[in-house]
């Protein structure tokens, strides 16, 4: 048995591992790579390796070869659950979304916004989109499904998240504590332990201690909605709020162009078909008077529209506003300018409300015809940028 500290700091920990009448002679090379190289090494030979997550320690193993499954059943500590599925150990959110396809737009932004990270996916699916997933996945049926649903996660971890790139095969992990190693933050005591040598670890590598919390179980179910089944690492009240987009629309005195746009947009929004993005929507004005009423033609354009009008009052463009929201669309290029000027890091969230970059011209002082024409034009524009963002 060998124990090693490589220059990063990390502790590896390899030892000749008997299986059978085969030998296998674990190693590592001086440095952080040579560690990640030893430890993807032994996956892909179907050897067992401690690793970190952003949570606990976990025995990682070969989702594609039966002998390291067999190896990863054996341990059957407490926390172990008869007949649960694995978990998939992705390396990437672009892997799960290679091989997962999600259909509907919420899905695909709480994994992109809670990957990599503390949470577990639970992905409802249909027979035959589950049977397309383990294939592009490389795994067997019931290996991380129970044929309804497969589950994975996408670890936060840097030194296993490239232990997962490199090993270049599926990867599902235990955790530590299913092997009797207690406290599974303390690498230490799978170091200690003979039960790892006879589990057929090669590889323990103490970087970084997790948070000593599970991750957080969200199910992705199959009619678009999501559940946070179990709080862990992350609460359900952080899910709900990082899940939900903010969108802004400015324009000048915030009491005809931007109440509209808001107005069309959160009835887009609460009417949206199944799957959708909660989503929270806010309008300000670069010269606006607080506290001031929608322009009465903009109620009478959104009724037309069969829209109810908000009970508006005006608010003044603010930095905080620019900063909490996710997409601003502005009315025209001058409100654009605005919004920079008060924070440049926004370019990249603001655009024109018309895809075509043109202006939306102001209709105050303009007959009612105008306020519909404008409202009906409006329309189309705030539905095509909510299309863009769910894209």
């Amino acid at each position: 048995m060998r124990t090693a500290i490589d220059r990063a700091g990390i502790f590896v920990h390899t030892q000749k591992v008997s299986s059978g009448a085969r030998s296998i002679e674990g190693h590592t090379t001086g440095g952080r790579d040579g560690t990640i190289a030893s430890a993807a090494a032994s996956l892909r030979e179907g050897r067992l390796a401690v690793v970190p997550t952003e949570t606990v320690y976990g025995v990682a193993a070969n989702a594609a070869s039966d002998e390291a499954l067999a190896a990863l059943a054996a341990l059957t500590g407490p926390g172990t659950s008869e007949g649960e599925p694995l978990t998939w150990h992705a390396p990437s959110v672009e892997a799960v979304e290679r091989a997962v396809t999600l259909e509907f737009a919420l899905h695909r932004r709480l994994l992109r916004r809670l990957a990599p990270g503390p949470v577990q996916f639970f992905v409802e699916m249909s027979e035959d989109r589950l049977a397309r997933s383990l294939e592009a996945i490389g795994v067997r049926s019931g290996v991380i499904d129970n044929g309804r649903e497969l589950s994975v996660r996408v670890p936060n971890q840097p030194t296993t998240r490239r232990i997962l790139l490199e090993a270049g095969v599926p990867v599902v992990m235990k955790r530590a504590a299913t092997a009797g190693w207690s406290p599974d933050r303390d690498a230490g005591a799978a170091m200690r332990d003979d039960l790892a040598r006879k589990a057929g670890v090669a590889v323990v590598i103490d970087d970084a201690p997790g948070l000593g919390r599970p991750s957080t179980l969200v199910r992705l179910r199959r009619d678009g909605s999501y559940a946070v089944e179990r709080e862990g690492a992350l609460e359900a009240r952080y899910v709900q709020r990082v899940v939900t987009r903010t969108i802004l629309f400015v324009c000048t005195g915030n009491t005809c162009r931007s109440p509209m746009a808001e107005a069309i947009a959160r009835s887009l929004a609460e009417n949206a078909g199944p799957g959708s993005v909660p989503t929270r929507v806010v309008s300000a004005g670069v010269s606006a008077a607080p506290g001031r009423p929608a322009s009465p033609e903009v109620g009478v354009a959104l009724r037309e529209l069969g829209i109810e009008p908000l009970q508006h009052r005006s608010r003044e463009l603010t930095r905080e506003l620019v900063r909490d929201a996710e997409a601003i669309f502005a009315m025209g290029a001058m409100h654009r300018d605005a919004v920079l000027s008060l924070d440049p890091g926004a370019d990249g969230r603001t655009v024109l409300l018309d895809p075509t970059g043109s202006d939306v011209p102001d209709p105050i002082g303009l007959p009612q015809a105008v306020y519909n024409t404008t409202a009906a034009r409006m329309f189309e524009m705030v539905r095509h940028r909510l299309e863009e963002l769910d894209a």
